[in-house]
Formats: structure tokens, sequence, C-alpha cells
């Protein structure tokens, strides 16, 4: 069977997003291959191979991980900030920046009953259910934005969560190609033509830049 770089296959199967994401994965220890850590993301596994996440279980969802693979790369500080979950679920990014000092979360999710009981028990965690952040409306301003949605083009959903969030705040976006691509483009659900992410990846900073958004950082 055919050998393939190990984050590449990632890619593939739709694991993550990027190559640096899967880089920052096996980096925290995260990924494994037949029981076996994996530590080069240069390591080449045959296309079969099963690969597992090894989630810490200090998080209450293995979600927390996406956020922990790019809080380094990005210098992410939640210390003492207000932040706004967009697309909560489990609440594995809520999770992770509480466990990283955040004081207060603000989390809204489409769905319902999914938030870890821990979580919706945490004083510091106000939940919004059954809410699109689109119709979403809050008196009080967030230092940084986490988005982690899904079945939706992330410039749908910015425009609404930019008057969410401080003036000089941050907005902190998973961003997800086959959500952002044409039907033509997707391969099973998956952006599996890696030029073709490279023209979404483009497509989707010039939409940012040319609706007011800088991008600072992208891991």
């Amino acid at each position: 069977m055919k050998k393939i770089r190990i984050d590449n296959l990632m890619v593939q199967k739709g694991l993550v997003e990027t190559r640096s994401q899967a880089e920052n994965y096996i980096k925290l220890g995260q990924v494994k291959v037949a029981g076996k850590s994996v530590t080069k993301p240069g390591y080449f596994v045959s296309e079969g191979a099963a690969i597992q996440f090894g989630a810490k279980e200090q998080y209450v969802s293995r979600a927390a991980l996406k956020l922990a693979s790019v809080a380094d790369t990005l210098q992410l500080d939640f210390k003492g900030k207000s932040v706004l979950d967009v697309g909560s679920s489990t609440g594995g990014f809520t999770d992770f920046v509480l466990q990283h000092g955040a004081k207060r979360v603000t989390a809204v999710d489409v769905g319902t009953n999914q938030l870890h009981q821990k979580l919706r028990a945490d004083e510091r965690v106000e939940l919004y259910e059954k809410t699109d952040i689109r119709d979403f409306v809050s008196e009080t301003l967030s230092d940084i934005a986490v988005i982690d949605v899904s079945f939706i083009s992330i410039t749908k959903v910015l425009p609404a969560v930019s008057k969410l969030v401080a003036k000089q705040g941050q907005i902190v976006a998973m961003v997800k190609p086959q959500f952002e691509a044409g039907k033509d483009q997707l391969n099973k659900g998956v952006v599996k033509n890696s030029a073709q992410r490279r023209d979404i990846l483009k497509g989707l900073e010039s939409w940012f830049s040319g609706n007011g958004f800088v991008v600072q950082k992208k891991s």
C-alpha cells in the first residue's frame, strides 16, 4: 500500500483542516498510529493506517485540542478575558479558555443539551442554546471570540460576531475549507486537492480584508 506523510493523511481523512494543524497536534503528543505516538509530521505511514487522537482527560471534549494546537502559535492569552464561544457544542473551547484564565465565557450554540454538565454548573459560563449567533444580542462585549462552526461559511458568521467583540478584541476562527468550497471541489465531503484548498483560503483572506477584518496570525 502507498505510503504518505502522516500530516498529509490527517488532512485527507478530514481529521484536521490543515497540515500545520496536524503538525501542532503531533507536537502536542496527541497523535498515535497502531498505539504508538508519532512525533514527526513527516513520518510516513500507509494510506490505510488507523490514526488515533489521544485526547487529554483534563478537557470535557477533544475539541479543546483544536484550540490547544494553535494557542501557542497564535500567542493567545485568555487570562482575565471575557470570551465568546461560538458553536460551543460540548464545551471543549469553553473548558480550554477557562482553564487558561478566562474570567467569563458566553457560550452560544444552535443545538441543545450538548454542553457538558461540568460547564453548565460553572458560574463563569453563560449558556445560550437554540441560538443562531446571527440573531444573538448582548449588552456586554467580549474581549475574544472563538469560533468552531460547521455547515456554514465563516463569512456568514463573522459580521455578527464582530459586533459582539470589543473594538480592540480578537476573533479566533477555525476555518473549514469543506464549508467554504463549491460542490465541484468536494471529494466525499472533503477538499482533498491542495491547490483548491489554497485557492479557498486565499479567497477567504481576500474576503476578510475587503470586509474590515485584519488577519494577524495563521496556523
